[in-house]
């Protein structure tokens, strides 16, 4: 096993909800090659999205998301953050998982996706865990009751399975234009 020299600091992040009410998780970011994950749980499962994908954490805002019309089920509508309309995303209705109570726990996971920001509905964040690119193996030997176009891979963390989300499929092309349209609409209005 060969010696690697870590660099480890710590970094605020604060979660904001629509009331403008900060809570405040601290996180530990250890310098060394190799991705970092946020992982976070939906249901049973353990997920990681790449941490440069994600833009922010917010608590849900229950009553602030408004629903748009014509949009898949999964799209359970948007929401006005700071003055930037974000399509938010029911990742238990897209992964056809149990449907879940949304609460004052509940987090949307903002990411962005071709230029577009998208909130992600999760359960709850776990952590943030470095990987090193050897660990990450195929969807194959995934068995979560998931479609594998949405992962780029697994890997086991602390004993645990992560599934690594591919936040660039979780839309087609024309899901994704549809939510920049309705997003322009509900920014010109």
């Amino acid at each position: 096993m060969s010696e690697s020299k870590e660099t480890t600091w710590t970094q605020h992040m604060s979660v904001t909800d629509i009331a403008d009410e900060i809570d405040e998780f601290e996180l530990d970011f250890t310098v060394r090659s190799g991705p970092q994950v946020i992982t976070f749980m939906l249901g049973e499962e353990k997920y990681g999205v790449d941490i440069l994908r994600v833009r922010e954490l917010i608590t849900y805002p229950v009553g602030a998301v408004t629903p748009i019309p014509g949009m898949p089920a999964f799209i359970v509508g948007v929401l006005n953050l700071r003055g930037v309309v974000i399509a938010v995303m029911d990742l238990r209705i897209r992964f056809r998982l149990s449907d879940a109570v949304y609460n004052r726990s509940t987090v949307i996971i903002i990411v962005e996706v071709e230029g577009k920001q998208v909130g992600l509905i999760i359960d709850s964040v776990s952590d943030v865990v470095h990987l090193e690119e050897e660990q990450v193996q195929s969807v194959e030997h995934l068995t979560a009751g998931i479609d594998s176009a949405y992962i780029s891979g697994v890997v086991n963390v602390k004993e645990s399975m992560v599934i690594l989300l591919d936040v660039d499929h979780l839309l087609s092309a024309q899901e994704l234009e549809a939510l920049k349209e309705t997003a322009a609409d509900e920014n010109s209005s």
